[in-house]
């Protein structure tokens, strides 16, 4: 049997998009994550029966599972595959299923508790299965035909696929290209864990990071009276040799996330919620029993339809802004089943799960926000000026006031951060007269910013010396890594001084080493030992003052800076030997989201 190379064929032009289709696209972080936490949601958006009308569900798992030894993943995939087609998510490569699984093997989204997955990677591998597998779905009405490996993430995409491209966000304020006509329009809902990651695995809190990049990065996001919404479009472009005429087609996803909310009791999540959930509903069937036996004694027909209705425990229930959604379902043994499929993992901790796991009967799933859009007057990103002012995060009255003003922020902003942290609100995260100079608090405080904000802890470092002159830094990466976190760069990371404000031009900034390099030697220090904060380079030497473009030592107690050639700077502060008295510090990172 040979394997089908045609292109795919274009969607049909016609003059109104057709009726805009349902399709759900579950994103896991491990095989079994499906059959252990989602079936409920699952089951319920399958539907009882294969109509036309009914959504199509896809199920894209982010790594293959193989964090004990690599032989364990393609098993496991084997094993997602058997269970996917127990739950009714079918994965056999059938060219006319309306559902299909896959999983990925990628060397940057590998299976373990100490791997640290960038938001990034996770939305690009999302984006990458939409072009790759809904995409042809939507406009040819069928599965596209998959090797029969289980390796299936791919360096680049496929010749067939590489004609459809997502359409790329414009920056604020910036025209958008003239769009064309909308063959298909599709309701893309995702769904997947919440920020508490449903078990705390660092893998899930990444998977539901990726989700909220993709939302807000990635997709454009508009803004009505009551909410944001988000929007992707995918371009299938004309062939080279297709008539210069032939325009472009066009899928507009509409994007919503839902996230499977955390249960962090463990004896709500295993114990008590048969009380608040199971036996009500026991109960009121027992009720609607004795009360239709009534009924059929006084003389009602057994057949007649009028009598008493019990709603069935296997529902779905949506609140009324539809931001809530409740999954009910009453079939354990199809999760035991599903569960049982994934033999290498079914232990006896995760039989006991499945017998006694709120999950297994009941999903609550809750809309993810999506971060409102920018508000520019501008037309150009070009002209800086015309953003807003910076927001901050409210503290406590009692709260030390900000070493920065408002002017000061804008002008950091502008001159220091990129693009992606324009419009971010900023939150202090570290304040030397809030906090105290206790350098254990000061290390507690960032660590605990940087798992919250994993793989997006970005911050500015401001010094307030002895002689009332403000530096700083901005750090491209984690001023205080993480045990867990890989080695990354910081080659967008630079170095800046405030000078004495100017009522009319604002304030006097000066920056180094803005311009980005990949070459450059950037380092950011953090020595606990000797309480030490640090920006350096590969000249720095063995800790030696003079390679420092700015260091705290002694734990906020003195301050030096020198010139440093990764940087290029000068000397931040006007003292000829460079040692400055440290009044003031304050850690700035930026949000994403809500808090």
């Amino acid at each position: 049997m040979t394997a089908d190379h045609r292109q795919p064929e274009r969607c049909p032009a016609s003059t109104t998009p057709p009726h805009r289709r349902d399709v759900w696209l579950l994103v896991t972080a491990h095989p079994d994550d499906e059959s252990m936490f989602f079936v409920p949601a699952l089951r319920n958006i399958l539907g009882s029966g294969r109509r036309d009308g009914d959504p199509i569900v896809h199920v894209l798992c982010l790594s293959n599972g193989d964090y004990e030894d690599q032989w364990y993943g393609p098993i496991r995939t084997r094993e997602m595959h058997r269970a996917c087609s127990l739950i009714g998510v079918q994965s056999d490569g059938k060219t006319s299923s309306p559902s299909a699984a896959r999983v990925l093997n990628d060397d940057r989204l590998q299976d373990g508790p100490n791997e640290v997955w960038n938001p990034d990677v996770v939305s690009d591998s999302v984006l990458h299965h939409i072009r790759e597998q809904i995409a042809p779905l939507v406009c040819n009405d069928v599965v596209p035909t998959r090797s029969p490996k289980h390796e299936y993430m791919l360096s680049e995409p496929r010749e067939e696929v590489r004609a459809w491209a997502v359409e790329e966000k414009q920056p604020a304020g910036r025209a958008t290209p003239p769009k064309q006509s909308v063959r298909a329009s599709i309701n893309l809902k995702l769904l997947t864990f919440d920020k508490g990651g449903v078990s705390g695995h660092p893998n899930h809190l990444d998977t539901y990071r990726g989700i909220r990049h993709m939302l807000n990065e990635k997709c454009v996001v508009t803004r009505d009276r009551t909410e944001s919404s988000a929007t992707l479009r995918l371009n299938q472009q004309a062939d080279s040799a297709a008539s210069e005429q032939d325009s472009t087609n066009s899928i507009e996803f509409h994007v919503s996330a839902y996230s499977l909310i955390t249960i962090a009791n463990p004896l709500q999540k295993y114990f008590l919620w048969a009380f608040v959930d199971i036996l009500p509903y026991l109960l009121l069937r027992l009720f609607h029993v004795m009360l239709y036996l009534t009924y059929f004694l006084l003389g009602g027909p057994l057949w007649s339809k009028g009598g008493p209705q019990c709603q069935p425990f296997t529902r779905m229930e949506a609140s009324l802004d539809a931001n809530n959604v409740r999954c009910r379902l009453m079939e354990p043994l199809l999760v035991w089943k599903a569960m049982a499929a994934h033999r290498s993992q079914f232990v006896w901790y995760r039989r006991l799960s499945v017998m006694f796991s709120r999950y297994t009967f009941i999903n609550d799933l809750e809309k993810m926000p999506i971060d409102p859009p920018p508000q520019l007057d501008c037309e150009s990103d070009d002209d800086i000026a015309s953003l807003p002012p910076v927001v901050t995060i409210n503290e406590e009255e009692s709260s030390a006031e900000f070493l920065l003003d408002v002017p000061q922020m804008n002008a950091l902003r502008e001159a220091v951060l990129p693009p992606g942290l324009h419009h971010r609100p900023w939150k202090r995260v570290y304040s030397l007269s809030r906090d105290g100079d206790s350098f254990v608090a000061f290390r507690k405080l960032l660590e605990d910013w940087a798992r919250e904000n994993r793989g997006s802890a970005s911050t500015i470092l401001v010094v307030k010396t002895g002689a009332g002159e403000t530096i700083g830094g901005f750090a491209d990466a984690s001023l205080v890594p993480l045990a867990s976190d890989i080695a990354g760069s910081a080659n967008r990371s630079c170095l800046f001084c405030l000078d004495s404000q100017n009522a009319c031009a604002g304030p006097i900034l000066k920056v180094y080493g803005k311009r980005f390099s990949s070459e450059s030697s950037k380092k950011l220090v953090f020595d606990a030992t000797r309480r030490i904060i640090a920006f350096g380079g590969s000249n720095s030497g063995d800790g030696l003052d003079e390679g420092f473009g700015l260091c705290l030592e002694d734990g906020f107690g003195r301050g030096t800076t020198a010139r440093c050639a990764a940087f290029q700077n000068d000397p931040l502060v006007s003292n000829d030997d460079g040692v400055f008295e440290v009044l003031d510090v304050e850690v700035w990172g930026f949000v994403f989201g809500q808090l």
